[in-house]
């Protein structure tokens, strides 16, 4: 016997109003909460949580805010904050305007326990097919997403976004306490690549630029790193031991070359390591 799941009660009365005051009835997300039983009428939710430590009602809500940020290119700290902020989410997935979202890391553990559960990707996968049949989809021909590429795409935005920023980041802390170090160290590109390279991150689609700019970010981080060296008083940063510790994990070092790891990041592949910056 399939069941709803729990985290889709009925749709709180506050949040649509909201939603339809700004949106409209037309809103894709809008039509998704109306339609909320009739797309899962024939999903066994049952099978989520047959093997993994979370309830199937939380797996289901996480498996709809995935597919959320496939459709619209989030990386999960992006799709953590349109959770908590947006009004057409929430009446998506019936929550009350209040409600206050997740932390990103959340996204992460629900790719772990999903690449390695095939019964729960498979019910992923109904999920997606019923989403794409009310047009949620960013395939502009409507082809057919499968499960392991929504895995895939979000991780690799995510890294991405997580390498950009860890980098960004650790340059503006070396420019304010380590200004005349940096200008020796600094290659000319850094100023324009590390101004505009997170909102690039967001723009990108196809997964070979993504890649690119992963192996150009994890390029100039070794380099960096290198120059750094055993230099204590730079080692010491917060923001440098972030871009250390975020470098290791995504990449491979080969002969003074960066080479970044799978798709996948060490969460997600079952590994150690830190999810989020």
């Amino acid at each position: 016997m399939l069941i709803r799941p729990a985290p889709f009660p009925p749709l709180p009365r506050d949040t649509a109003g909201a939603a339809e005051a700004v949106f409209g009835k037309g809103n894709i997300y809008l039509t998704i909460g109306d339609q909320m039983e009739s797309l899962l009428a024939e999903v066994d939710l049952t099978d989520l949580a047959v093997s993994q430590e979370k309830p199937a009602a939380t797996l289901a809500m996480l498996a709809f805010v995935t597919a959320f940020q496939y459709a619209e290119n989030l990386p999960d700290r992006r799709a953590a904050e349109a959770l908590r902020t947006r009004t057409d989410w929430k009446y998506a997935l019936h929550l009350s305007l209040d409600y206050p979202g997740w932390d990103p890391t959340a996204l992460c553990e629900f790719r772990r326990l999903f690449l390695h559960d095939p019964a729960a990707q498979q019910v992923f996968q109904q999920i997606l097919d019923h989403l794409a049949e009310v047009a949620l989809s960013r395939n502009t021909d409507q082809q057919r997403a499968e499960a392991t590429e929504v895995l895939t795409t979000v991780c690799l935005m995510s890294r991405l976004e997580r390498l950009a920023e860890v980098m960004h980041m650790t340059l503006e802390a070396l420019a304010t306490s380590k200004p005349g170090w940096l200008r020796t160290v600094a290659l000319p590109h850094w100023y324009e690549r590390y101004n505009r390279v997170l909102s690039t991150c967001r723009l990108l689609r196809s997964e070979k630029e993504q890649k690119d700019l992963a192996q150009a970010i994890g390029t100039d981080a070794l380099y960096l790193l290198e120059k750094i060296g055993g230099m204590d008083s730079i080692l010491a940063l917060p923001e440098v031991q972030s871009l250390w510790q975020e470098w290791h994990q995504q990449f491979d070092q080969s002969a003074h070359e960066a080479r970044w790891r799978s798709p996948f990041c060490a969460i997600c592949n079952g590994m150690n390591g830190s999810c989020g910056v």
